[in-house]
């Protein structure tokens, strides 16, 4: 088997990460398979490192069109390299190749690639080899490899470069580099392709660490490079909750010492512990129990994902040990294998000093309970999947034996669904006497309807499709500012700021609740969002007039008009001579149908309202700087019930816990933003939350030291 391994870097990229892949390639990988980077921009600096090829893009005709193009129609993410990972990919590829393989630059072997991962890279009854993210129907572009030895292999490589090459993927609704060969996959396995998933069973964002590929090599993440990715990215949120309850016990007991029956592929183990640490701790001692590859009854037990093996979580953990000892911090892991009922209770002196416990293995009532009896002495115990009402199909053991407990007990409901279920999954915690109940909040989960019918939005999707002129599209990324402004109490004492800021530059996007008061202040947003489908002359959830808010509009004005909204709202905007530009919004309504209307025009996804709409809306619009004024999802204290719609409730937010006046319509918004921060971040956007609303505690309640870049590669 005749194989070549093809990463790239652009400027800073050698200094930041790239010199220490090549290190631990040449240390690790076979030396009979060769590495090639593919660098561009770098001038004269280019690097050189024994046993390495470098080759520049720039002598490739395919990088001189792809850049040339790139300044009017890339998009999907803030690097330009998205695109020339298939024009390195194509033009390293020789008669003699079997197979050709692309890994990103910011990753570390620390170990031997042995022949059982190469099995697996490069698996000959397969034409390619992959990442699948499941929970975001994706791939991961961090690692794939082509079987040039087959038709198919070499066809499928052939058309990913060829649709970049031919401008093609431009045309997508997205042009980075996994959605475009995802497309390229869906059509070529109808005719035969046969792939390989190397992260099967995957929750989350990172399926590079829950692969094979995770027991021997990091894969780095941030500006710097020097952390990995977050395992809750796009994971069920209830693990936020269970980081809360180990940060509380942490501060509890003074200890990280963490069991966790039910290790399965290890994410959960390294977002504990990178919690702990968050926390204070210096030191987290895990211990892991499992079956692993030696199974169960998975009916009985109520298992769906596949079983993990425990030479590869115990090397993904060790990795990541390794990675802590660097910054001076100390991760000590224990693993144990085979059915609880027999390796609990003889662990007696392993699990004597744990701090934390999460039970999540079998969901048995025998096996929970044997779990709980053998666990119980522990400070803090959190059951995971109490289901809370009896239903067919929902697992009785964590319910029964967390109902049976005795102590300090408290259900925390999350919004995950379990197997169909129609109830969603609680968290069951136990505190031991003497210990503090933590301080937490059961989660209020509101499930947003759309406000008009299916029908109704479709008939405005098609009739403003019609008549709107001027549509948004896809735009190259910039260095520019995007002011976001939302309607909160806090508005007033930044209105100066704002007014300032956009004179020096920055971009404005406003809803139409702050719209008035923009306008009275003397600031003309650059863009104000409309997504509403109810009528022009009705009253808003905030109790005012829609014909109110638009009042001062006029022809300085620009709208970024969603084709859902009512068409009153356009026809009463464009008497008085305001620029409607047109988008589609995806809805509930939409998401099944798709309407013939959406041909032309971009559509965008986000949140259930405008404000947190605009994120997306300004993303595909180049921006990659967000400020964020008037996200505070409060009313004042003296707000009278009578001048709002809905019902007001009170909910508490952040460290110190500080109390809310809000309505169910905006705490869908705090949702939708707590789900938008984790893209954020992910994205690495550069993000500034101004005031002391609700916006910026869920912004600090969220995201976990996250460090944006200075700079961005364009």
């Amino acid at each position: 088997m005749r194989a070549k391994i093809v990463t790239t870097i652009g400027p800073k990229g050698w200094e930041t990460y790239g010199r220490r892949f090549a290190e631990s390639y040449k240390k690790f990988w076979p030396a009979d398979i060769p590495l090639e980077i593919w660098h561009h921009d770098l001038g004269d600096n280019v690097p050189s490192f024994e046993g390495v090829t470098f080759r520049a893009l720039e002598d490739t005709a395919s990088f001189h069109k792809l850049k040339a193009r790139l300044g009017s129609e890339a998009k999907d993410g803030p690097s330009l390299q998205y695109c020339f990972k298939a024009v390195a990919l194509a033009s390293s590829v020789t008669p003699e190749l079997d197979w050709i393989g692309f890994i990103d630059a910011d990753t570390e072997a620390m170990r031997h690639v042995d022949s059982q991962l190469l099995e697996q890279l490069f698996d000959d009854k397969v034409h390619l080899t992959y990442l699948y993210r499941k929970s975001v129907a994706e791939s991961e572009g961090s690692w794939f490899a082509f079987n040039l030895a087959t038709v198919k292999g070499a066809s499928l490589l052939a058309d990913y470069w060829g649709l970049y090459d031919s401008f093609e993927a431009f045309h997508y609704k997205k042009a980075h580099d996994n959605a475009v060969l995802d497309r390229l996959v869906l059509l070529h396995r109808a005719h035969g392709l046969l792939v390989k998933d190397l992260s099967p069973g995957a929750l989350g964002l990172d399926a590079f660490h829950q692969s094979t590929l995770g027991a021997y090599m990091i894969h780095y993440k941030g500006p710097d490079k020097q952390t990995i990715a977050n395992p809750a990215l796009g994971a069920p949120a209830r693990y936020e909750t269970l980081c809360e309850l180990l940060t509380s016990s942490v501060k509890a007991t003074g200890k990280a010492n963490i069991v966790e029956v039910g290790t399965w592929n290890g994410s959960r183990a390294i977002q504990m512990a990178e919690c702990a640490f968050a926390a204070g701790a210096t030191q987290v001692s895990y211990v892991g129990f499992d079956t692993f590859e030696e199974g169960n009854d998975r009916h009985h037990e109520g298992h769906t994902k596949p079983h993990a093996n425990s030479w590869l979580v115990g090397n993904r953990l060790n990795n990541y040990s390794r990675l802590m000892s660097r910054k001076g911090l100390t991760f000590d892991y224990t693993l144990i294998k085979g059915n609880t009922l027999e390796t609990l209770p003889k662990s007696g002196q392993v699990v004597k000093e744990a701090s934390f416990a999460y039970i999540d293995g079998g969901h048995s009532y025998e096996t929970t309970k044997s779990d709980y009896h053998h666990l119980m002495h522990v400070p803090y115990v959190v059951f995971d999947d109490v289901i809370a009402q009896p239903e067919e199909g929902a697992p009785e053991g964590p319910i029964r034996t967390w109902t049976e407990a005795e102590g300090q007990k408290r259900m925390i409901t999350s919004g995950d669904g379990y197997a169909g279920l129609k109830q969603t999954i609680s968290f069951g915690l136990v505190v031991r006497p003497g210990f503090p109940m933590p301080d937490l909040r059961t989660r209020i989960q509101v499930k947003p309807v759309d406000s008009v019918d299916k029908g109704e939005q479709l008939q405005h999707i098609a009739e403003n499709g019609k008549a709107l002129q001027k549509w948004i599209g896809n735009y190259q990324a910039h260095t520019k500012t995007a002011i976001f402004v939302s309607a909160g109490p806090t508005i007033p004492q930044y209105l100066d700021e704002i007014k300032r800021r956009q004179a020096e530059g920055a971009t404005v996007f406003t809803v139409k609740h702050a719209f008035p008061t923009l306008k009275q202040a003397g600031i003309t947003p650059d863009w104000t969002v409309i997504l509403d489908p109810r009528p022009i002359d009705g009253k808003s959830t905030h109790g005012i007039i829609r014909t109110d808010l638009f009042a001062g509009a006029g022809p300085e004005d620009k709208f970024l008009f969603a084709t859902m909204t009512h068409p009153s709202v356009r026809t009463y905007l464009e008497e008085k001579g305001a620029q409607l530009y047109g988008w589609h919004a995806h809805t509930n309504a939409t998401l099944q149908a798709r309407p013939p209307a959406f041909d032309i025009g971009t559509v965008v996804m986000g949140g259930t309202c405008s404000a947190t709409r605009i994120p997306m809306l300004a993303f595909v619009m180049g921006f990659r700087r967000f400020d964020f004024y008037g996200y505070d999802f409060f009313y004042p204290e003296e707000t009278k019930q009578d001048d709002v719609k809905q019902s007001f409730m009170k909910v508490t937010l952040g460290a110190d816990q500080k109390s809310y006046l809000t309505t169910g319509e905006l705490v869908a918004a705090m949702q939708d933003l707590g789900q938008w921060n984790k893209w954020l971040v992910e994205n690495r956007i550069n993000v500034k939350f101004h005031g002391d609303g609700a916006g910026a505690a869920i912004w600090q309640q969220t995201v976990n030291n996250y460090k944006a870049p200075e700079e961005y590669p364009f």
